[in-house]
């Protein structure tokens, strides 16, 4: 049987701006292969039929990145494969980072098997990239937390009708309210399980302020000794530090935290009772248990969110013998 006995369409973007002319004509020659050119503009249009997407990355005539970013963003789930006619390793990392599907280098006519047969393969095969991947996880603990939520308020409605000893209902109602925090707790960590889509410049000082402030925490509390620009998704920055300042908070009596600098990245550091040594790698596993009571999941999120920016997060101890938490860049 042909690897091509179903019929797919495959919409090819930026052959001309990008310079490979040929390419959807000598893809289109391939059996049981329905070939679409179309431009920026027009994608929208053409993707609801298409089985996979072929984007030509000739920067900056042709972006692949950004057109792959787009796609993502307006919620196409389909394979994206990236061609070149140059070889640029480090474009080849950028694009696989950011999260495309294939990446094919080097490209002439006579390749066009090999890119037909990278694709077949794709699409054949349920997983995608990364991106698609952590929005239908996303998607999925959203329904289920909400879905759980309903029955566990019903309880709580419930329980205020009952004649029950006091020492019961606490019990209770502390269950209750531990499992409704898991629920959200496994909402955020979907939503943070897969690549970032995008960065910006945040200043770090700035953003630690912020995320202190909301907190609740007190300005005499927090040391800012930095003046770095972090190349970060905004809300993801915020996040860690969200974690890290937590876990401070929950560990330490009015805790002192100071963000300064490091060579490769940044620190945030408390005076509190710290890590012992041998916990210093087991605090970020997934519950653990060194903060949000017990439940295990602050630094799981912080650490989860510094790989997904390329970036290693490390427990130390203080100079002040407290913790330390170092991100530095890979």
């Amino acid at each position: 049987m042909s690897e091509w006995a179903a019929e797919r369409t495959i919409v090819v973007t930026g052959a001309k701006s990008g310079g490979i002319d040929r390419l959807p004509t000598v893809l289109a020659e391939r059996s049981h292969l329905t070939v679409v050119a179309a431009g920026e503009d027009e994608l929208a249009g053409e993707l609801a039929d298409g089985d996979a997407l072929v984007v030509v990355d000739d920067p900056p005539a042709a972006d692949g990145v950004a057109t792959f970013r787009r796609v993502r963003r307006d919620d196409w789930a389909l394979p994206v494969v990236l061609v070149s006619e140059a070889v640029d390793p480090d474009r080849v990392q950028t694009a696989l980072s950011t999260g495309v599907t294939e990446y094919l280098t080097g490209w002439s006519d006579d390749r066009a098997g090999e890119l037909a047969a990278r694709i077949e393969a794709h699409v054949r095969t349920p997983s995608l990239d990364g991106i698609v991947q952590a929005e239908r996880w996303k998607t999925i603990v959203g329904a289920l937390a909400h879905d759980a939520k309903n029955p566990l308020n019903v309880v709580t409605g419930r329980l205020e009708l009952l004649d029950v000893e006091d020492t019961h209902t606490d019990a209770i109602e502390r269950s209750v309210g531990r499992v409704q925090s898991l629920l959200s707790e496994l909402s955020t960590v979907a939503s943070v399980a897969g690549p970032i889509e995008g960065t910006e410049p945040v200043d770090l000082g700035e953003m630690a302020e912020r995320v202190w402030r909301d907190s609740g925490g007190s300005t005499e509390q927090l040391r800012v000794e930095t003046t770095a620009t972090v190349q970060a998704d905004p809300n993801c920055l915020g996040l860690i530090l969200e974690r890290l300042f937590e876990n401070a908070v929950v560990h330490g009596d009015d805790p002192t935290v100071t963000v300064g600098d490091t060579e490769s990245g940044f620190y945030v550091a408390d005076d509190g009772p710290g890590i012992p040594a041998e916990d210093r790698q087991r605090v970020f596993e997934q519950g653990y248990g060194t903060a949000r009571e017990g439940e295990g999941y602050g630094l799981f999120v912080a650490e989860s969110i510094a790989t997904s920016h390329g970036w290693d997060i490390d427990a130390a101890e203080s100079d002040a013998g407290g913790a330390r938490f170092e991100v530095r860049a890979r």
